[in-house]
């Protein structure tokens, strides 16, 4: 047997005691431990505006953001953010707007050492927080012009370079310049360009094209 329970604002009380409830049958119940558009909304609305822009950036580049697209200038640093994202998981665990064992939906992307070279999500929350942010801001501008900003700079290497574009040459030229996309997005850019007239689809079946002469 499944049941499935939503419960919108639950009094401290009722939480405690079916949170109890749940821990005395913890061998029989199984706690959906998924990022829904609902928690990522509720996650997204606890941010401070400054992490917000890490998860909004993060879900314009399709699951990740590079560190150079997050400082003001030169000298800002990342450090920090981590202990601060941890500590809303945990935070939003004990309010009961998420089971304690969920995974945390953006980490840090580094070699160790406290170093961040930019942040990373699992492609398949991307959807789920795209809505949520949708939902909270109703216009996200600094996202649209991330997004628009990859466009621009896949663009310009396929005119500069011509011939054939598949997902790896496109992720690897917006790499070169300085832009982190995951293939989701590489492949809606070059729907995009064909759709535009620069690239024509030269398979049915995968994301090949090749530049319009």
């Amino acid at each position: 047997m499944k049941i499935t329970v939503t419960i919108d604002h639950p009094t401290h009380d009722f939480q405690q005691r079916l949170l109890a409830l749940l821990a005395e049958h913890a061998s029989e119940v199984e706690v959906d431990a998924t990022w829904t558009p609902e928690r990522a909304e509720q996650y997204y609305r606890s941010l401070p505006q400054r992490a917000r822009r890490i998860v909004k950036l993060c879900v314009a580049g399709d699951g990740y953001v590079a560190s150079e697209d997050l400082r003001d200038d030169e000298t800002t640093s990342l450090r920090g953010h981590s202990a601060a994202l941890k500590r809303l998981l945990q935070r939003g665990a004990l309010r009961g707007l998420w089971p304690e064992n969920i995974h945390p939906p953006i980490t840090p992307v580094g070699p160790g050492f406290g170093k961040v070279v930019g942040y990373g999500m699992d492609e398949d929350l991307v959807p789920a927080f795209f809505t949520a942010i949708r939902n909270v801001e109703t216009e996200p501008e600094e996202w649209a012009e991330h997004r628009l900003s990859q466009a621009a700079a896949l663009e310009g290497a396929v005119r500069a370079q011509g011939g054939t574009w598949d997902t790896r040459r496109a992720v690897t030229a917006l790499d070169d310049a300085g832009h982190k996309a995951g293939d989701k997005r590489v492949r809606q850019i070059l729907r995009d360009l064909a759709a535009s007239g620069l690239l024509v689809k030269t398979d049915s079946d995968r994301a090949v094209y090749d530049t319009r002469v």
